[in-house]
């Protein structure tokens, strides 16, 4: 499980911020959106807000960046090959400074601390930290090409320093030379799942894979019918195998060669229902009707794998009720073991009901274009305050304050 993560001079943001999974000693929804893991708790979701482009998306795309390099620095990238790192452009300062991230989480109950900074031309310093109880030890340090491997509690990392590149993660290396810790740390990484907001891309063809499982079905027709989408059935049709659907018609093959048709009642002209029309999903369905049921997959691998399910525009094509229930999902007992973090602009989220103080996150920019981030938790309010009607009216930040688009007439505001 994810507890925190740090990102500093990249895009954005120009110095740390952090995003803080860890729940603070407020009483809200402590049973539902809370794992009690003993000595630890850790939040079930968190919600970022803010206005455009003041850095939601750029707090996800950190993470994201991270997540790949940890992967490609070793098995992908060639030795004089760049690190696509960005730092933050508008101070001269941090122009051709390093980029900082660092992740803190939780793996077979011990907690570890990992991170590095990086130019655009190579690692400048890398560290791992493991914690058991309450004292935490390194198990190496790396300041560019000088390293400091503790033998005895990381004996993987014995004679691999040399074999490091300068562009590349000793992390990495070691888990590609079968390195146990340092695999379970790499097979840690593959647990965060990134779902951005445009539907029929990356995300499409994921369902379809529970759909043609004869349990999980029952599950995603049953996840298409509780959201009201009108839709009585699906079905996934593989040219090698069929080209007649249940009703009867014979479809042409696809360029891919696979279509997801949904079911529709069909009714005669006394209403009464005769049969079934078939539909294109992603040619005559809606585009919010294809994006839920691109997440349906999603939602159903977190919740059984235990994965940190990262959403950006999470109700981009969403009704509010349905962005409630997927919320909801995650945000309940049944929920033992995923996490879910995502940007929205859907104030109607920012309710007790459904989120803790210490769940919702803003973004904003200072007069020098950097971002920070802050929970609502920092602010003294009473839990049963209208988190959203304060919001809009300014209280918290991370609002924009509009002019009138045409003449320039400025926006009043509350104090």
């Amino acid at each position: 499980m994810l507890i925190k993560f740090t990102v500093g001079n990249y895009k954005v943001f120009k110095e740390k911020t952090t995003l803080d999974l860890r729940a603070t000693a407020i009483s809200e929804h402590t049973a539902s959106h809370v794992f009690d893991l003993g000595k630890d708790r850790l939040l079930k979701s968190t919600g970022i807000y803010g206005k455009n482009a003041a850095g939601k998306s750029k707090l996800i795309n950190a993470l994201e960046f991270m997540k790949a390099f940890v992967f490609a620095s070793s098995k992908d990238m060639q030795s004089n090959e760049l690190i696509y790192t960005e730092s933050f452009r508008l101070n001269t300062a941090t122009v051709n400074a390093p980029s900082f991230f660092e992740v803190e989480f939780l793996l077979n109950d011990i907690k570890y601390r990992y991170g590095f900074e990086v130019t655009l031309e190579m690692v400048k310093k890398e560290w791992l930290f493991e914690r058991k109880k309450t004292k935490e030890y390194p198990l190496f340090l790396r300041l560019e090409d000088e390293f400091d491997v503790d033998y005895k509690k990381f004996p993987e990392g014995k004679n691999k320093e040399s074999w490091t590149r300068k562009n590349a993660l000793f992390l990495s290396l070691v888990a590609q030379l079968n390195g146990s810790l340092a695999q379970s740390i790499i097979q840690w990484f593959e647990k965060l799942v990134f779902v951005h907001h445009v539907c029929g891309c990356e995300e499409s063809g994921f369902t379809e894979f529970f759909l043609e499982d004869k349990e999980d079905r029952k599950l995603v027709v049953q996840m298409i019918k509780n959201a009201d989408l009108n839709i009585s059935d699906l079905e996934v049709v593989r040219f090698e195998d069929a080209k007649t659907l249940k009703t009867g018609k014979k479809v042409e093959s696809p360029d891919d060669n696979v279509l997801i048709k949904t079911y529709h009642p069909l009714y005669n002209e006394k209403n009464e229902q005769v049969g079934l029309e078939d539909f294109d999903m992603y040619n005559e369905e809606s585009s919010g009707t294809i994006r839920y049921f691109d997440l349906i997959g999603f939602m159903i691998e977190a919740m059984r794998e235990g994965e940190i399910l990262i959403m950006d525009e999470m109700d981009a094509r969403l009704h509010t009720k349905l962005s409630q229930a997927i919320l909801m999902e995650f945000n309940s007992e049944k929920n033992t073991n995923a996490q879910f973090i995502f940007t929205t602009h859907n104030t109607n989220l920012l309710s007790s009901d459904l989120l803790r103080r210490d769940q919702i996150y803003f973004v904003e920019k200072d007069q020098y274009a950097s971002s920070k981030l802050y929970s609502l938790v920092e602010f003294k309010i009473r839990k049963d305050t209208n988190y959203e009607l304060n919001y809009l009216k300014g209280r918290y930040g991370g609002i924009p304050f509009i002019n009138d688009l045409f003449n320039g007439k400025k926006e009043k505001t509350e104090a």
